[in-house]
């Protein structure tokens, strides 16, 4: 076969730009380091982090059509479709819905504990979920508080973050 009769499958293109980007991600990080310093790196990550929350929240609302997140069970649904897009496969979590103003995400294993237990930087990496999720909640226009009172050095991958919200 030759490479213009190579076809690659909706899943395989999937796979091929969701690892590029978990490496680019790694690496990315990990020149920073080398050239900066980790404290530097780790703000820089975070900011990054941010910025990029709020656009990948604000292109899934308009590519799914999504509207307005105008209640609990509306967040769950959204959160749902980012989840299954925007983690990997090996980040294990379940979500709830508490009460009509709090939603909670139960991380069961989480990838980058994983990554950075491996790196041997536990002690000093600064989780983002919280930074994330306050920017996604932004991106939806919702008046939320997002809590996760644990950081990579005390969580031994798992932790609870609990949304929140003032409808």
């Amino acid at each position: 076969m030759s490479p213009r009769e190579t076809r690659l499958t909706a899943r395989q293109k999937e796979r091929l730009l969701r690892n590029i980007w978990l490496l680019h991600d790694g690496r990315w990080f990990l020149k920073s380091a080398e050239q900066c310093g980790f404290d530097t790196a780790t703000k820089l990550n975070l900011a990054v982090v941010k910025s990029i929350a709020r656009t990948e929240m604000k292109q899934l609302l308009a590519e799914t059509n999504f509207g307005e997140v105008r209640n609990v069970r509306d967040l769950q649904a959204l959160m749902e479709i980012a989840a299954h897009l925007y983690f990997p496969k090996e980040h294990k979590y379940q979500f709830k819905v508490m009460d009509s103003n709090t939603f909670v995400g139960h991380v069961l294993e989480c990838y980058v504990h994983k990554m950075v237990s491996e790196a041997g930087t536990t002690a000093i990496h600064r989780c983002a979920a919280k930074l994330r999720f306050d920017s996604w909640c932004q991106a939806m226009g919702l008046d939320a508080e997002v809590i996760n009172e644990k950081d990579t050095g005390n969580c031994n991958g798992t932790c609870e973050i609990v949304f929140r919200i003032n409808w």
